[in-house]
């Protein structure tokens, strides 16, 4: 089995000389493999350092954006330039032990096109994790999005699968939900999961609210059609009310008043849809590289024509 292991970074430099070596280690037993590592706009020593190990060891490949466009730029452009039939995705922070690879990958084997691993006895704060959980449930039931429960960013699928994925259409980036668009032949391994090996996490609260938005509004047209069902129904008490000639002056006042909140609801929520509007442009052509030691990524992203464009 020959496979491309994508490690996105920003500002690891305390993580991603381990990373590099614990996954080395993790997948010299196969047939081929390479690491392409992405550097996410660190300001940090990251890239200094993954430039040594490019130098020392050929299977370093290494493309460094221009600044930080955010962690799914980051795997997505991997995936791209990835050589190999099989994608492998880690974390430069260790959470999920590459040492785990081989049950990922074994499962692969047996013919699914994409493996999930699922955390056992997540390690993560726990706002994080029942946040998830919450995000998730919300999304089935009340947004009615096709989201692979407990899926998380380790995991192994085709190469090609991996691209279709980046490249469909969708009014949002999320991976994880985009996945069932483009196959159903999917699964999941339990692996374990550990405390971050060293630095902050990069999600903020604000990551975390704008990832669960982009899912919602990404993938679910629920919202709209609520938009509508609470201008009728204000419509509707209102149309009640005055048959029975039981709105005084102050309760019009107070009538007209929700109605117009309703519309303002309703307006905010087609204003989350117009921003995400359905482009058939892949997102990583919206990515400024730096450099890499990728020819084929030296051709499409050189610096010189994109700083000008």
């Amino acid at each position: 089995m020959r496979l491309s292991a994508i490690l996105p970074c920003y500002n690891e430099e305390e993580n991603v000389r381990h990373a590099y070596e614990r996954i080395t280690a993790a997948l010299k037993g196969y047939d081929e493999y390479e690491i392409i590592i992405t550097d996410d706009g660190s300001t940090d020593n990251t890239l200094k350092i993954v430039k040594e190990l490019a130098k020392q060891d050929p299977h370093v490949k290494y493309i460094s954006f221009s600044r930080n466009f955010g962690n799914c730029a980051a795997f997505r452009v991997g995936y791209l330039y990835a050589s190999f039939d099989w994608s492998i995705q880690f974390d430069a922070d260790l959470q999920s032990p590459p040492e785990e690879a081989h049950k990922l990958i074994t499962k692969a084997q047996e013919g699914w096109d994409v493996v999930f691993a699922t955390r056992k006895q997540r390690k993560d704060p726990l706002y994080r994790v029942l946040g998830t959980r919450f995000q998730q449930f919300l999304g089935k039931s009340v947004f009615g999005i096709n989201i692979p429960p407990g899926a998380s960013v380790y995991r192994i699928l085709r190469t090609s699968v991996a691209r279709d994925v980046i490249n469909h259409p969708t009014r949002a980036q999320f991976f994880i939900a985009t996945v069932p668009y483009v196959t159903h032949n999917y699964t999941f391994v339990e692996t374990e999961h550990h405390q971050r090996r060293a630095g902050r996490s990069k999600w903020r609260w604000r990551h975390i609210r704008d990832h669960t938005l982009d899912l919602y509004w990404g993938f679910s047209l629920r919202p709209l059609s609520l938009s509508w069902l609470l201008a009728a129904l204000a419509l509707l008490i209102g149309l009640v009310a005055l048959f029975f000639n039981q709105v005084s002056a102050q309760g019009v006042l107070v009538w007209v008043s929700g109605l117009a909140a309703l519309q303002l609801i309703s307006l905010g929520i087609m204003g989350e849809y117009v921003k995400r509007p359905f482009t058939s442009k892949p997102y990583y052509k919206q990515i400024y590289v730096r450099e890499s030691n990728i020819p084929q990524c030296q051709i499409d992203f050189h610096t010189r024509d994109l700083l000008h464009d």
